[in-house]
């Protein structure tokens, strides 16, 4: 389906951008407002849409909160890989974050306060928490610790990210990525190092 023009000039988008676009739009807007204070009417109006195109392509707010909440998670798995186990690996989710900062804030930080979500944005914070565990592999052998420390790494890392989305600059984002990679680190060798000694 290609773009087509409408008689008053506006453009009529293939069915898949026209989601994306609202999705987009609707994280933005959750953001703002969280979900109980978003109508579909501030939806509708934030993506630039009639409520009936809002509807054909979400016929519910709560199906379209889910749906912005799995494409954030599904562009940072694919943009960053959520990889925070090597310097670069945080860099693309620095970048990946500053590419859509409402989908990450929404995900991050507005999700697991509403009730209706947050078991679901749990169950992904959760992915980010065994990837960490994954990333510790041989650096902490004990099971209790290195679960311990994949969510400490794993909240470190999310609420950083957070903190520089709403009062760091993107002309510095990969410096404070680095930062944020060598604190992480730097507790992670420390822990070995003690472990080490006994």
């Amino acid at each position: 389906m290609h773009d087509q023009e409408t008689g008053a000039g506006r453009r009529l988008l293939p069915r898949r951008e026209r989601a994306a676009s609202i999705r987009q739009a609707a994280a933005r807007a959750f953001a703002r407002g969280g979900y109980v204070g978003t109508s579909m009417e501030d939806l509708a109006t934030e993506a630039g849409v009639t409520k009936i195109i809002l509807y054909r392509h979400y016929p519910t707010k709560r199906e379209l909160y889910r749906s912005a909440l799995d494409n954030t998670w599904e562009q940072l798995v694919a943009t960053a890989g959520i990889g925070y186990d090597t310097e670069e690996g945080l860099r693309a989710l620095f970048r990946a974050a500053r590419n859509d900062p409402d989908g990450f804030t929404l995900l991050f930080r507005h999700a697991v306060r509403e009730p209706e979500f947050a078991e679901h944005a749990n169950e992904l914070m959760s992915q980010s928490v065994q990837l960490a565990d994954r990333a510790l592999g041989q650096s902490v052998t004990d099971p209790v610790l290195r679960s311990w420390l994949a969510k400490v790494v794993t909240e470190l890392v999310v609420n950083g990210v957070l903190t520089w989305l709403a009062t760091g600059s993107a002309d510095r984002d990969e410096e404070a990525a680095g930062l944020l990679f060598r604190t992480a680190a730097a507790a992670i060798l420390q822990h070995r190092e003690r472990v080490g000694a006994h």
